[in-house]
């Protein structure tokens, strides 16, 4: 009986080391990246509101797993058949889920948001607990296709609000002054015929304007 044990306890043993020796090493995932005309660009994570022209400059044709930088022209970390879109110097635009998002070039040293992220100032109306309610007060001239449509008060969700007291973000003390506020462009509920408040898509962030 004893022999037994020690039989299965050594085949136990050999099971977990053999289970063991299979794990495969984690490595940390990378932020996106992918390498066109001998430059790696890495996403910056905004929508680029700018883009009037949907013709895409190449596609990406080869991936390389999500720990590691692309090293050939035409290749990411995120997967492959994605098109991609010359802009200005040190940016290109990567089409991903129907959005064209800025991708920066890694040489860069700036954690800006570039100017072609939608963005505007508004004056707060209403200063809830977990939204703020403004109206729309600045919008840069390229922006025109929202400025026609942000015509009503639009509600924001305080998620990205930079007003820390305490260690805690609050809206206290915000009412009647001004925000800057970027997002990725999308807008729902701006109709005039409905009462209800404007609301953004991804909102990146909120600043209060000094």
């Amino acid at each position: 009986m004893k022999k037994l044990v020690k039989i299965l306890l050594g085949l136990g043993l050999i099971f977990l080391l053999a289970c063991q020796g299979e794990k495969p090493s984690s490595q940390p995932a990378l932020a996106p990246m992918v390498r066109v005309r001998g430059e790696t660009y890495v996403s910056t994570g905004y929508v680029n509101s700018m883009v009037t022209c949907g013709t895409a400059s190449g596609q990406i044709k080869s991936t390389v797993p999500s720990s590691q930088e692309p090293q050939e022209d035409n290749q990411s970390n995120f997967g492959k058949g994605y098109d991609w879109q010359t802009w200005q110097e040190g940016y290109i635009n990567v089409k991903i889920d129907d959005k064209w998002i800025l991708f920066q070039n890694i040489a860069m040293d700036s954690n800006l948001i570039p100017d072609w992220v939608a963005h505007f100032k508004g004056k707060v109306l209403e200063a809830e607990e977990n939204r703020l309610l403004v109206e729309l007060t600045e919008i840069d001239d390229d922006f025109f296709f929202l400025k026609k449509i942000l015509t009503k008060p639009i509600a924001l969700s305080i998620e990205n609000l930079k007003n820390a007291k305490d260690g805690y973000v609050t809206t206290e003390g915000l009412e009647g002054k001004e925000v800057e506020v970027w997002f990725d462009g999308q807008v729902s509920n701006y109709e005039a015929e409905t009462s209800q408040p404007i609301e953004l898509g991804d909102i990146y962030k909120i600043e209060v304007v000094d």
